[in-house]
């Protein structure tokens, strides 16, 4: 009885611990509505957008994606 109990409370456990981790909200990319003609100067206007170089938001994921002659700027949710 005590190695039923015991597995119980341990598939228990193990249900609750992937139940959290399961309903988080999954990380996705959105493009901004935001583009420029060069890659740097894409890099540029997202500095400028989170707060410029040191700024806390200057490392969060982003992207420069090439697309039909420009470079659109994407970034994380």
């Amino acid at each position: 009885m005590k190695k039923l109990m015991a597995g119980a409370l341990v598939g228990f456990g193990m249900l609750v611990a992937t139940a959290t981790s399961a309903t988080a909200a999954p990380a996705e990319w959105y493009y901004t509505g935001h583009w420029y003609h060069t890659a740097a100067a894409c890099e540029q206007g997202y500095q400028d957008m989170v707060g410029g170089p040191g700024s806390p938001g200057v490392d969060l994921p982003h992207e420069c994606r090439p697309a039909n002659g420009v470079y659109e700027l994407w970034r994380m949710r």
